[in-house]
């Protein structure tokens, strides 16, 4: 479990303060926030939206390992958490993860005649301390494990 508190800062014109945009590495992640505080945003459409806190609820974030097992057909969320200039905002992240010694990889039925496989076998604890080292920026980690051809490449990648 991990517990974020995101106090305010003042920031120049156009400047994002928070957690920089990223995607996680788990399974899926369970996030309870603040309900009178936006700070969550996700990627859609090559821009940022925010996610509207509601009271008594989590929001799951489905991360790298889905993403890997599914071969692409279940994308891991990209977002950021920004902070608000008028009030602290606290979250509680619970992650679910496998075994570092857990090997990952697209699983035999998501692949076909149709469906090439996009993603390498890694273990898991190799893949997490690759990205601790990486610096935290949009879903660049997740582009280690992933097969490189140009066929294969989704189009919104």
């Amino acid at each position: 479990m991990h517990i974020c508190s995101f106090v305010m800062k003042e920031k120049a014109e156009n400047q994002v303060l928070g957690l920089s945009p990223h995607s996680d590495t788990s399974t899926i992640t369970l996030l309870m926030q603040d309900h009178d505080v936006i700070g969550l945003e996700i990627r859609y459409q090559g821009g940022w939206v925010p996610v509207i806190p509601i009271l008594d609820a989590l929001v799951v974030n489905v991360g790298d390992v889905i993403e890997i097992w599914s071969n692409g057909k279940y994308k891991s969320v990209e977002h950021r958490a920004v902070t608000n200039k008028n009030k602290k905002r606290i979250s509680c992240a619970l992650f679910f993860c496998p075994q570092d010694d857990v090997e990952v990889e697209p699983l035999d039925h998501m692949i076909d005649g149709q469906n090439s496989k996009l993603y390498q076998k890694v273990r898991y604890g190799d893949h997490l301390r690759q990205t601790l080292n990486m610096k935290l920026e949009r879903k660049t980690h997740i582009d280690v494990v992933r097969i490189v051809d140009s066929d294969l490449r989704n189009k919104d990648d």
